[in-house]
């Protein structure tokens, strides 16, 4: 069976439609759809149920999505093993994190990376959880660090590195009371920038400020950076990792406030998939990852 049938398949699975398939992987829409077609000539029986909304895999299908994962995975290992460079770590590695992860926690270890495995490629893919673990499970991720208080999704293997403390923070002259909690109202009135949706804290401050006022929408700034500067303009109150406001705290162009009460306290995670072969660069780059980056009690 030709494994490239196999990737098509997956990558239709995942997206829910051909037509965004072939543009992700580069083909023309009837290219797949003939992949497709091979598969299901050889199995003897539909896959894919088609629907004006896009696809869905029959049951034959997902049994074969099972197996071709396996398949796949197996493909690569073999691949691996087969050239010289299989007994040290070598070749590419994708790694998704947060944004805030990539740029501050990721960015001074990246040279350690580089010194003790000079034939491996790392990639940083900026994401947030659901999309990084989706990506694992699709096995477009070899590892992944997420920002969570206690995730457990399905096979996947967490290395536990420790709490990751949050700041809320405003323009250095705002008027909020920094001798107190904030209440979810002040927040409201204030005005929160809050980050891309599925980035957990800031959902969780998203629904502490609805709980007040379910009227109010407060809007998405995307980024770490973005949310920075808006709250240093005036904007509103924002709430990011520590590490990310450091040294605008420090000089004094950010103020601290105090978060109300029930927020979430924040875990950075190191993931993998639970099953499958782990090539010699994965383990090294994991390794490296657990030993190096911050672990808070």
């Amino acid at each position: 069976m030709d494994t490239r049938l196999l990737g098509s398949f997956l990558t239709v699975l995942r997206v829910g439609g051909i037509t965004a398939a072939a543009a992700e992987l580069g083909f023309v829409q009837s290219t797949v759809t003939a992949h497709i077609q091979a598969l299901e000539r050889q199995v003897g029986t539909p896959l894919l149920d088609r629907r004006p909304g896009g696809v869905s895999p029959t049951r034959a299908g997902a049994l074969l999505a099972e197996h071709a994962r396996q398949i796949l995975d197996l493909e690569k290992r073999m691949l691996t093993e087969l050239t010289a460079a299989a007994t040290e770590p070598a070749g590419p590695i994708r790694l998704w994190a947060p944004e805030s992860v990539c740029a501050y926690w990721l960015a001074p270890v990246l040279p350690e990376v580089r010194a003790k495995l000079p034939d491996v490629s790392l990639s940083l893919f900026p994401s947030d959880t659901r999309t990084a673990l989706t990506a694992l499970a699709d096995r477009r991720a070899d590892l992944a660090l997420i920002l969570e208080p206690s995730p457990s999704p399905p096979d996947v293997d967490l290395v536990d590195l420790g709490a990751q403390p949050l700041s809320l923070v405003a323009a250095a002259a705002t008027g909020l009371p920094r001798h107190r909690p904030l209440t979810p109202a002040e927040l409201a009135s204030a005005g929160v920038l809050l980050l891309e949706e599925g980035c957990s804290y800031s959902d969780e401050l998203a629904a502490l400020v609805a709980s007040s006022d379910p009227t109010t929408t407060p809007p998405r700034f995307g980024g770490i950076e973005t949310a920075k500067r808006c709250a240093e303009a005036g904007l509103g109150v924002a709430l990011l990792p520590a590490v990310a406001v450091a040294g605008e705290l420090a000089d004094g162009r950010l103020a601290e406030l105090r978060p109300p009460g029930g927020l979430s306290r924040q875990h950075l995670w190191l993931a993998e998939p639970a099953a499958g072969w782990r090539s010699p660069a994965v383990r090294a780059v994991h390794g490296i990852l657990t030993a190096a980056l911050p672990r808070t009690p």
